[in-house]
C-alpha cells in the first residue's frame, strides 16, 4: 500500500486553478467506502480484476 503525506502548504496554488488535493484521510478511504457510481464500465472492471482497496490506490492506479 502506498504510503502518503498530507499536502505541502504550497499546495493551496492549486485551489487557484480550480484543483484540490486530496488529503491523507481522503486517500487512505476504504474504497468500499466511496461513490464509485461516476466510473464507467471498463474502469470499474478494472477495480473488480486489480482489486484497489482504497481512495489513493484506485487514483494512482497502484498496480500499474
Amino acid at each position: 500500500m502506498p504510503d502518503f503525506t498530507p499536502p505541502p502548504p504550497w499546495a493551496a496554488a492549486f485551489e487557484m486553478g480550480g484543483f484540490r488535493l486530496l488529503d491523507v484521510n481522503e486517500l487512505t478511504m476504504s474504497l468500499a467506502s466511496a461513490d464509485t457510481s461516476e466510473l464507467a464500465e471498463e474502469e470499474l472492471e478494472q477495480v473488480s480484476y486489480w482489486r484497489p482497496s482504497t481512495v489513493g490506490e484506485l487514483t494512482f492506479n497502484w498496480w500499474d
